[in-house]
């Protein structure tokens, strides 16, 4: 093969692979997307890690909130390619609002960029095909372009279909080897993103994604490479920068051809470390590998200033600058060097120790100045007085355990943190020596001592605090029963519904299952249950008993049948809809099913079997599908949810 899957095909899922709406929620774990998943799934995973091919981020770049580039171990830097009219950048299909228009941050946004997309794909001999593709990734938790909601992470997926069904196919890839079973159509997926965590850039350096491909040789000035071109590539730290497939009976096939896309930084970024007014001056401090840094003046207030830098590899810059009327309430640093050029923003602080916190043994001793005038507040402790020297402030508090640091301030953005230092105090008593046992004396009894008068106990009162939205059937929920009042023990049991898995049953906050509703392998409808009932008894110190609390636990998710949902009689079979579990975390594990039942020719017949996304979307294909027409269909969920919805011609 001599051609390989380009980026803008990379974008989206081949086509008959079901999937739900474009998410980073959808690939945040390890996802198999292929339907009637066998027990032999366990075999799709990586089998060989490649860590340490991504190095460093880059500061983040303000004007859209990712880092400014990320570096591999061969020194290159990539940045993110946003240029909607450029050919060398690729976005997925009307991801960019307005494509004539520049890219800017939120309002013509993508909901996904990236420092690096490649692809190649492969014939699996025997027939079906693969595709791979290698990304690092900006993208946001929610789908759309939202400030605050930016991730980066390292992806590698394969998608295999119509190859030889259940069966074990591995694949050598540029940055390791992985393993995929098919099903029982010969379709199997593995995604894998290390790691979507939203603004914790550092992540995907943990991942198997790197150093970045890019053709090996001739590639576009600035540019990993052309990705409508496909070409052989170089950067595979293990020597493989190829696509590979391997057979259970041992064939092979192998491409060489990929398509690669990736901007080279032509920028250094900057991060605005901190900002401090003090004496009528303005303390900045930034982080930097450029050296045309300068803090933007404020009319009336302060002048542009260019930053200072040590000599070398040194990548701190400062400056003091002298300020007029009241101190700002932030500055912004610009990196001149960049193109564009980069900036970043920081809130000014009116807080600065003039003295280290202090420790005498007994009291903790803090002193601070505030410009502004505003006392200081000592996280913890308490609020500073006035000295009587202009803008000083200090304060004692007695204390047997200091903190290592303080942390001052006189705003939510105004604050500083200083170590303690401690100057004095007496040495910690040593423990008591150990007692050696005496030999047991066996039971003693005095029948000339009167019994203890009885104390009367208050009574105890069991309580349970309610559950928001729905159990997640198969995994564990925690009840809390923390809110009983004078409990000595506490008795858990169940009275009605399935039966539940209890961690403990004598805590006052167990962690509780509620089996599966069905399974994949049912072969007909499951009758309907009723929802879980639990009991909470609380004793007090005497032993006296509570009225009973009790709890219901909503198990069941909400299935729906879209009305788009048709059969073609020769032609395909296609269901979807969704199922979702009211307030559960989107990535459930294990993830949902549901078993699809049809009235096929007056009989209720077992269609299939599909997953659910993370986002609740759920989608079965069969070409050509049943040769009888199916007219109405019954969708159960592994988690309980079931629906009814009849089947369209159209």
């Amino acid at each position: 093969m001599n051609t390989s899957t380009g980026p803008r095909e990379l974008l989206r899922d081949p086509p008959p692979l079901p999937r739900g709406r474009r998410t980073v929620a959808a690939a945040a774990a390890l996802l198999l997307g292929a339907t009637g998943i066998s027990a032999s799934v366990a075999a799709t995973e990586v089998v060989q890690r490649n860590p340490g091919g991504l190095t460093t981020v880059g500061p983040v770049n303000t004007e859209h909130g990712f880092p400014a580039w990320y570096e591999d171990s061969n020194k290159v830097r990539t940045e993110l390619c946003l240029e909607a009219d450029n050919p060398l950048c690729a976005f997925p299909p009307g991801d960019v609002p307005d494509p004539l228009r520049p890219i800017s941050f939120p309002d013509n946004f993508p909901g996904e960029a990236f420092y690096m997309l490649a692809g190649s794909d492969v014939a699996v001999p025997g027939g079906g095909d693969a595709v791979l593709t290698l990304a690092l990734e900006a993208a946001f938790a929610n789908e759309n372009p939202i400030p605050g909601d930016q991730v980066v992470f390292a992806r590698q997926r394969i998608d295999v279909d119509d190859a030889a069904p259940n069966s074990t196919l591995t694949f050598t890839h540029p940055y390791g080897t992985v393993t995929v079973d098919t099903d029982e159509r010969g379709r199997g997926r593995l995604v894998e993103d290390v790691s979507p965590a939203v603004g914790n850039f550092q992540t995907p350096l943990k991942g198997d994604v790197g150093p970045f491909l890019q053709w090996d040789g001739g590639a576009p000035e600035g540019y990993l490479g052309n990705p409508d071109e496909p070409h052989t590539v170089t950067g595979s730290p293990l020597g493989t920068n190829f696509f590979e497939v391997t057979t259970a009976d041992g064939a092979t096939a192998r491409n060489d051809q990929f398509s690669v896309m990736g901007k080279l930084a032509t920028n250094t970024g900057v991060q605005a470390d901190r900002a401090v007014a003090a004496g009528g001056h303005l303390d900045v401090f930034a982080t930097s590998r450029g050296d045309q840094l300068e803090v933007v003046g404020q009319d009336g207030v302060f002048s542009t200033t260019p930053m200072e830098k040590d000599d070398g590899d040194s990548e701190r810059a400062y400056a003091r600058i002298e300020y007029t009327g009241a101190a700002p309430t932030s500055v912004t640093v610009r990196n001149l060097g960049d193109k564009p050029v980069s900036s970043a923003e920081v809130a000014v602080t009116d807080v600065s120790v003039a003295t280290a916190a202090t420790y005498d043994g007994i009291v903790l001793t803090v002193e601070a100045t505030s410009s502004s005038g505003t006392a200081p507040e000592v996280a913890g402790f308490g609020t500073l007085e006035a000295t009587g020297t202009a803008n000083v402030f200090t304060g004692s508090f007695p204390t047997v355990a200091p903190p290592v640091e303080v942390t001052v301030s006189t705003s939510g953005t105004s604050r500083t943190t200083v170590p303690v230092l401690v100057t004095g105090g007496e040495a910690s008593p040593a423990g008591e020596a150990p007692v050696d046992p005496a030999p047991d004396p066996g039971p003693v009894t005095d029948g000339t001592t009167p019994d203890n008068p009885d104390v009367e106990q208050p009574a105890a009162t069991a309580a349970i605090a309610a559950l928001p939205g729905s159990v997640a059937r198969g995994m564990a929920t925690q009840l809390d029963g923390s809110g009983s009042t004078n409990a000595a023990s506490y008795e858990w049991s169940q009275l009605s519904g399935p039966a539940v898995t209890f961690s403990d049953r004598t805590v006052a906050e167990p962690k509780v299952v509620v089996p599966a509703f069905t399974t994949v392998a049912d072969t007909a409808p499951a009758a309907p249950d009723e929802d879980p009932v639990l009991q909470l008894v609380v004793t007090n110190a005497a032993g006296a008993r509570s009225e009973p609390a009790t709890i219901t636990l909503k198990s069941d998710d909400v299935v729906t049948v879209a009305a788009a949902s048709r059969h073609r009689v020769g032609k395909e079979l296609r269901l979807t809809g969704t199922a979702l579990v009211p307030g559960a975390p989107s990535l459930l594990n294990p993830a949902s099913s549901v078993n699809i039942y049809g009235t096929v020719a007056g009989a209720t017949v077992k269609i299939g079997s599909a997953p659910v996304d993370s986002l609740g979307n759920w989608e079965y294909r069969a070409k050509p599908g049943p040769r009888d027409r199916v007219t109405d269909v019954l969708v159960q969920s592994t988690r309980g949810g079931e629906a009814r919805g009849v089947v369209g011609t159209r």
